[in-house]
């Protein structure tokens, strides 16, 4: 099986850099338009059925996807964003001037702190990867499958499969309407490919704008 990873498109909170977590934000104009064009690559990429977090960013996006590829969709709680807990809605400086001892913490070691009220990266993945194996279940007769997801989650499934350790988070980018594509055979998974946005056309131009943000 083929499972195709697609990151949301972009929100007026990612543009400004601010957490987002379970805030359920919606795609913008420009989020729209890239999930058109992610939906038009799935549609090419024969996938047979969508996955997705229930967050309202990425049913927009999984809901272009499954019209284009003419596909069921199946909204799954698992694939929720990270909870950022009290530095939702803030940028990072303003985390840090908010909640100083408890962003020190979190930023020197995501893996294992969380924020206030939230999940670490370790929870995370750990939550992300019980959903994968439960998606891989119901999905048992499929070649092709889309799992449409936030940048967080997706980032720690990523290290998860690559056998990266989770302090390498933040040496792998997936922009927004990104694909990156695991290969599901046998009880092991592979990395095939990680953050294709050639469907953009020439999307390193701007590369900084689809930068990651939670």
């Amino acid at each position: 099986m083929l499972i195709f990873l697609v990151r949301h498109g972009l929100t007026s909170w990612n543009a400004l850099r601010r957490f987002q977590g379970t805030c359920d934000i919606p795609l913008n104009e420009e989020g729209l338009a890239q999930a058109r064009v992610a939906a038009g690559r799935c549609a090419q990429l024969h996938v047979q059925r969508v996955y997705h977090s229930p967050l309202l960013r990425a049913a927009q996006t999984a809901q272009l996807i499954a019209k284009a590829a003419s596909a069921p969709l199946f909204p799954w709680a698992g694939l929720s964003e990270v909870c950022m807990g009290a530095f939702q809605g803030l940028t990072r400086q303003e985390a840090r001037e908010r909640y100083p001892e408890a962003s020190a913490a979190y930023f020197s070691d995501q893996a294992h702190v969380a924020p206030p009220g939230g999940e670490s990266m370790l929870d995370l993945q750990s939550r992300a990867l019980h959903a994968l194996s439960e998606i891989e279940l119901d999905a048992q007769g499929c070649a092709r499958i889309a799992v449409v997801s936030h940048g967080a989650l997706l980032k720690t499934l990523l290290c998860a499969v690559a056998g990266m350790p989770l302090t390498c988070f933040g040496r792998i980018d997936v922009s927004n309407g990104s694909i990156s594509v695991i290969e599901c055979a046998k009880d092991t998974r592979r990395l095939i490919t990680l953050n294709d946005i050639s469907h953009f056309g020439d999307p390193y131009e701007e590369m900084s704008a689809t930068r990651l943000m939670i």
